[in-house]
């Protein structure tokens, strides 16, 4: 086999060289055809392109000429090129966006301007074919010349795309040509260099085969020169592995030293114990070639009883080592015991054999540690399972090298120790700062809650000198001045200007001197031009310590006292005002008992004993409703009230009561409605007119007025009689009150009437007020909210008290484009349909439970009596189910909450589209079962007859009637 010289590597490289230059030449010669062969492709794609341009061009013109055919022939077959054209505008508009992906100016112009002006065209083709299906021919023409303009708009775009495919097959063709031609010269070019290459490596290789034969000729020479080098240089290897073996101790040594130094730099600069033993110990088996290490620590608790625990460990196995012992044994022991370092040799058994179980012996070392004094306080084991033996030196390196540890432990033992009693001293005073804050915020707070007390408070010592005085007390007696004098001293000066307290003086001066166990006392005092009624009384603090004091607390009792005068008053009121009706009740029962008498008499008595019993209801009535207001458990059935017609009913009522005369002053229009309980309105307006007769006996006429402005309805009740004095303002609506003169001392009443009048007004959220002038009479004005009759004239009405729910309700019927409007009561739908003129309502959705006194099926019977708008679709929305008589209807659906919006938007809809409908759905056929049903609902049967199929039924129409 030959060897590869010089010469022939140089050859085969140029033999390289030349196949490398004819294949890239044959290449290039091959890409240059698959250029024009591809740019062909190129040229080829335009013809699909354009033809799927002009497809999308006849498919829009199909869609416009089928959108025109339906127009004229009305019929849906019309529609087939309008649905075809819609289908290939989509695959068409997907084809060119496929070819648009290759040409960037094609994708601009169909994103840009073909897709934007489809777009628009088929919006208009639908629109025009709703307004065509929705009957509105004459819309759908007006909008032919803005089809046209769009038409238009996309011929213009068309244009744009065939010349953009034309230019871009014009450009790549050309481009592929002139690419090919220069391919293939450039092909040309590359093979003669090729050629000239080959040459000079052929003379290049000649001119080495020559040198190298004269090479040859001196590598003999060299032979012999090299083997006698080799000998030289064997020896000198020789030498070099003895000091290889020499530097591999060095190494080894200083790698010892470098361990020692850096165990000793970890010895320091720890804060906690932890971390002092996570780093060093490491850091001493790695100096020992040692294998685990665990420090045990003996601990003292406060009685005396001693424990063992391992503080920390590593290179044992996990759960080998027990955290705390209360007794040591064996070489563990006898390092406490003695003192000294006892070396033990043991077997490995369990997980400490290695996960090869090729450790069988271990070796531990039991190293006491020692404080300060020298005494055993715990050990340090090392525990090495490579080898039995250790000589001198590595012995002295251990010792040495321990006692380092142990010093360093002991002053970290000691630091952290010292640590720990900072940490501690630092708790504790935050314990003491929050402690402080506490105490100094509680101070705040009590002085606060005594300066906030209504009660005047002051504090003395157990020698009388005050200590403290709130800003109540201050403003009884100017204390705050007085503070660090003694307050015996201070009651007698304080009762030297006012007698009164003369005697509270002497009785504080006596609990000083001790010979006053407690102070209670009350007093009155004259404070501008009103007595004042005050009581003071004491209580000992910290009784039988030093700190033994007095706490005096004066509280004002003038109200209480107020209090007690109304309420001695008002018994003596209803006293007096159950006491007479009940004198005449028995009186009259006492003759009608024992005496025979006329018929006319006994009637006439029967009429007084039961006016005298209605004024005693009367009476007891007041006392429950205002009791009942006061509680918060008095209810009111609002609707709306037509207030012209209720007070004039009232007005009308008492005319013929009493002997003055009630004229009304109201306006005709428009009429006033409120929203109102009409029950307790009646109760406003008979207890004003009621005072206003009682309190003007010297006048014969009455006047009301009616008026409204902005949204609001004032009631005015003007009397011409005795008037109130202005002294009685801020008490007029106070329970049990009366003005207290001669003038009225006849006039009978408990001072209820006013009090529950204002709790009534106030429920309706209204406003009651009043003026008067003495001697000339009062006028006492009512303002309610003024209510809007609510237009139900093509609205969807909602039946519910519940706003929320309402609210939510007309969110979800947004969908069908519909106005709504809610009502809270059947009383205000019942108002407000009698009053449609209109197309009237189109569909109602009613709860059972409402606001006012009727219920959602009242509203439901009165709707189906209307002669115009009995038809009027109903849903039943309520929580409860249906009457067990109850059947669904065509126009009438039931409907259970709680119910999804979406569920209530179908049924609506469903509803709405099926109006004209009027059909009963019976489940059996049962006369009695379809007359009740039937009644209910409104409508009234003239004749039944049961055939043997069916029932035939002759109705009586609302508007029969």
């Amino acid at each position: 086999m030959k060897t590869f010289t010089r010469s022939r590597i140089s050859m085969l490289y140029v033999i390289l060289i030349v196949v490398l230059l004819a294949f890239v030449s044959v290449y290039n010669y091959l890409a240059s055809r698959n250029m024009e062969k591809e740019n062909n492709a190129i040229v080829n794609q335009a013809i699909p392109i354009l033809t799927t341009a002009n497809s999308l061009l006849t498919s829009l013109i199909n869609q416009e000429t089928g959108l025109r055919g339906y127009q004229l022939g009305g019929s849906e077959q019309f529609l087939e090129p309008y649905t075809t054209g819609r289908d290939q505008v989509a695959a068409d508009l997907n084809t060119l966006s496929t070819y648009g992906k290759k040409y960037p100016t094609l994708q601009i112009i169909i994103d840009t301007q073909a897709v934007p002006a489809i777009t628009n065209l088929q919006r208009y083709y639908d629109t025009t074919l709703e307004l065509f299906r929705a009957g509105k021919i004459d819309e759908a023409k007006a909008r032919v010349v803005g089809g046209k303009t769009l038409m238009d708009r996309y011929r213009v775009i068309h244009t744009s795309i065939t010349n953009n495919i034309e230019q871009i097959t014009s450009t790549a063709y050309e481009a592929s040509q002139q690419a090919g031609q220069t391919s293939r010269l450039i092909t040309l070019v590359g093979f003669i260099i090729a050629l000239l290459a080959g040459g000079m490596s052929i003379i290049i290789s000649l001119r080495s085969f020559q040198a190298e034969k004269e090479l040859r000729k001196s590598e003999e020479t060299y032979r012999y020169m090299a083997e006698s080098l080799e000998s030289q240089n064997e020896e000198i290897i020789a030498q070099q592995e003895e000091q290889q073996i020499t530097l591999a101790k060095l190494s080894e040594r200083e790698r010892d030293l470098e361990l020692i130094s850096s165990y000793q730099e970890k010895l320091t600069g720890y804060v906690k114990l932890t971390d002092f033993l996570k780093h060093t110990l490491p850091a001493l088996l790695n100096s020992l070639a040692h294998d685990a290490a665990l420090v045990v620590l003996e601990n003292r608790s406060d009685d005396e009883a001693v424990s063992y625990e391992v503080i920390h460990s590593i290179g044992y196995p996990k759960g080998q080592i027990q955290a705390s012992r209360s007794e040591l044994f064996g070489p563990s022991r006898r390092v406490f015991d003695e003192g000294v370092a006892i070396t033990h040799t043991r077997d490995v058994t369990g997980n400490e054999q290695g996960i090869h179980s090729g450790v069988l012996r271990a070796i531990d070392h039991y190293i006491p540690l020692t404080d300060d004094k020298q005494e055993v306080i715990g050990f340090l084991l090392l525990t090495s399972y490579q080898c039995s033996l250790y000589q001198d030196d590595n012995q002295r390196l251990t010792k040495g090298l321990v006692r380092q540890f142990g010093l360093a432990f002991y002053a970290q033992l000691v630091n952290d120790q010292k640590l720990q009693q900072a940490e501690s001293l630092a708790t504790l005073n935050d314990q003491l700062t929050t402690e402080k804050l506490l105490l100094e915020g509680q101070h705040d707070l009590i002085q606060n809650i005594l300066e906030s007390a209504h009660e005047g408070m002051m504090m003395c010592d157990s020698q009388g000198t005050i200590l403290f005085s709130n800003h109540r007390m201050n403003q009884y007696f100017g204390l705050d001045e007085r503070v660090g004098q003694n307050f015996v001293d201070c009651s007698f000066n304080i009762g030297a200007q006012n007698p009164s307290f003369h005697g509270v003086a002497a009785s504080i001066e006596a609990l000083i001197d001790r010979s006053l166990s407690h102070l209670t006392q009350r007093f009155s005092f004259q404070s501008g031009e009103q007595l004042q009624h005050a009581e003071l009384y004491a209580t000992v603090v910290s009784e039988g310590t030093e700190q033994q004091g007095y706490l005096f607390v004066f509280r004002d009792r003038t109200e209480e006292e107020r209090v007690d005068e109304m309420k001695n008053e008002f018994i003596s009121i209803v006293s007096h005002e159950l006491r007479t009706p009940l004198a005449s009740v028995l009186g009259f029962i006492e003759i009608l008992l024992h005496r025979d008498l006329p018929k006319e008499k006994q009637k006439r008595y029967m009429e007084t004993i039961y006016n005298e019993a209605q004024r005693l209801s009367n009476l007891i009535n007041d006392f429950l409703d205002l009791q009942r207001m006061e509680s918060g458990r008095q209810s009111y059935n609002f609707a709306p009230i037509h207030l012209q017609s209720i007070v004039s009913e009232i007005a009308e009522q008492w005319q013929d009561k009493q002997l003055h005369h009630i004229v009304l002053h109201q306006q005709q229009e428009p009429e006033l409605w409120v929203r109102a309980d009409v029950d307790r309105i009646r109760q406003v307006f008979d207890n004003l007119i009621s005072n206003a007769i009682k309190y003007s006996p010297a006048a014969d006429q009455i006047d009301i007025y009616l008026t409204a402005h902005d949204g609001k309805i004032t009631i005015a009740i003007q009397d011409y009689g005795l008037g109130i004095p202005q002294e009685a303002n801020e008490h007029m609506f106070s329970k049990f009150f009366r003005v207290d003169n001669s003038d009225r001392r006849q006039i009978g009443g408990t001072g209820l009437g006013l009090a529950i009048v204002k709790e009534i007004v106030e429920g309706h959220n209204g406003h009651i007020s009043y003026t008067s002038e003495m001697g000339h009479g009062t006028t006492f004005r009512i303002e309610l909210d003024q209510y809007e009759i609510s237009g139900l004239d093509g609205k969807i009405v909602i039946f519910e008290d519940d706003d929320n729910l309402a609210k939510l309700i007309q969110v979800a019927l947004h969908k069908l484009n519909l106005p709504s409007v809610q009502l809270r009561s059947a009383e205000e739908g019942m108002i407000a349909l009698r009053r449609c003129e209109g197309e009237g309502p189109i569909l109602f959705i009613v709860d059972i439970h409402l606001e006012g006194e009727k219920t959602g099926w009242d509203f439901i019977a009165d709707l189906y009596k209307h002669p115009l708008h009995a038809q009027t679709p109903v849903i039943v929305s309520t929580a409860l189910d249906p009457p067990h008589d109850y059947h669904e209807k065509e126009i009438e659906k039931y409907m259970k909450k709680p119910f999804t919006m979406e569920r209530l938007v179908q049924v609506a809809k469903r509803l709405l589209d099926n109006k004209s409908s009027l059909a009963y759905v019976f489940p059996f056929q049962d006369k009695e079962t379809l007359t009740t049903t039937l009644i209910r609902n409104g409508i009234n049967v003239l004749k039944m007859e049961e055939n043997q199929d069916m029932i035939e039924v002759d109705l009586i129409r609302p508007s029969d009637k």
